[in-house]
């Protein structure tokens, strides 16, 4: 007979020995660039492409790259409970996250409202399109991003009160990454760093 608890166990074994040398190399790379948990005011050439933008309002999210990446987001936003030494000036990290396709997850994180009229409209004109009768619109929605108030999900940082502190995103582009890869940034980030509070799921 199989023991399929002891296969599970054996998967979960293995798998961590794979993904242990890749987070590992992750948090190297994380104390290195960020030095004293602080954000440098330029990063190195040789620092994979990170990009750094602070955002006020909608069109400034053009400046993001549209491929997968791992991300933050610093802001001068009181977040209770939040311990990521990670800070910038008078901004600290709140938020880290990956993505496929970040650019539209930042939008959907820091200009929620906009995110949500925008996906509908692209879903409400492919499922209009009599070629694709009968198909489930293929674009993915997120219901849960970035929450700073207890049951909303996705805030506006161009509306009160968010409007009034600032907001920086730090791109790591990963182009090529797999999901499992990024989440190991991920993981490597907290080891170095501590989950910033926004961050909300769960412990894995």
């Amino acid at each position: 007979m199989y023991d399929v608890s002891k296969m599970r166990r054996d998967l979960e074994l293995a798998l961590t020995e794979v993904y242990r040398p890749i987070r590992d190399e992750f948090t190297r790379a994380f104390r290195d660039i960020y030095r004293g948990a602080v954000v440098p005011d330029e990063f190195d050439p040789g620092s994979a492409g990170i990009m750094k933008h602070t955002l006020t309002r909608s069109q400034d999210l053009s400046q993001l790259t549209t491929g997968a990446g791992f991300y933050l987001i610093l802001s001068t936003f009181p977040v209770p409970d939040n311990s990521c030494a990670l800070t910038y000036s008078a901004l600290r990290a709140i938020y880290r996250g990956e993505c496929a396709t970040v650019q539209r997850r930042i939008q959907n994180h820091l200009f929620n409202r906009q995110y949500i009229a925008q996906y509908e409209q692209r879903r409400g004109n492919y499922e209009r399109n009599p070629e694709n009768s009968g198909r489930t619109f293929y674009e993915q929605y997120w219901p849960a991003c970035l929450s700073l108030e207890k049951d909303v999900s996705g805030i506006n940082i161009d509306s009160e009160p968010y409007s009034a502190h600032a907001w920086l995103v730090i791109i790591h582009p990963m182009r090529g990454s797999t999901q499992e890869i990024r989440k190991q940034a991920e993981l490597a980030f907290d080891d170095v760093f501590g989950r910033p509070a926004a961050s909300r799921e769960a412990s894995r």
